[in-house]
């Protein structure tokens, strides 16, 4: 189920990403550039998995989001399928929408402190959770000529297979062709967490 989810969720990037209207800036409520890249993550996920319903009805129709987590009133999980397959998700986007980096980004996905809600905590909170069937975590994320996004990956695959899991199977599917003149291209990669 893992590899069809990475997969479609890499073509539907592509697909949307034609199609929905330039994201808006919450604090300044301007258009940033046409093309996804710029959408925030809870949105972003939202559309994309609209999109593979759409598509592929028998294999997506029972994806839900924002799943509370048992007995954490004020935690979610990403993705739902079929009450019984748990994913949480993360963006890597090292350039904003203007060109600048994002200086937070490391942080942002490496960060071992609960608190920072970076990728490795979601990890680690998916794989201590209390939910009952599989459970993965995924990013997708956009490559850069001055910031290779296959660094951070890496690094996030050391970390996390040293101090808080181990990856029963990895699925990564790229993405290329994006419209945004920045956010252009990059990948999706999925981990099946080993309980």
């Amino acid at each position: 189920m893992l590899k069809n989810f990475v997969e479609h969720f890499a073509k539907s990037m592509e697909i949307i990403d034609k199609t929905l209207p330039a994201a808006v800036n919450v604090k300044t409520k301007k258009p940033y550039q046409r093309g996804i890249g710029p959408y925030q993550e809870k949105l972003l996920v939202k559309h994309v998995t609209n999109d593979m319903k759409t598509r592929n009805p028998e294999l997506w129709s029972n994806i839900t989001l924002e799943e509370n987590y048992p007995n954490e009133r004020y935690k979610s999980c990403d993705v739902v399928i079929n009450n019984n397959f748990f994913i949480e998700i993360k963006a890597i986007r090292k350039m904003r929408d203007n060109g600048t980096q994002e200086e937070f980004l490391v942080n942002h996905i490496l960060s071992p402190y609960e608190n920072d809600k970076s990728f490795l905590t979601d990890t680690k909170k998916l794989l201590n959770s209390d939910f009952e069937g599989e459970k993965a975590v995924v990013f997708y994320g956009y490559d850069y000529e001055v910031a290779p996004m296959d660094i951070i990956v890496g690094c996030y695959e050391l970390i996390a297979e040293k101090y808080f899991c181990k990856f029963k199977e990895t699925y990564e599917q790229s993405f290329d062709g994006l419209i945004h003149p920045i956010h252009q291209r990059g990948k999706v990669k999925g981990y099946l967490l080993e309980q």
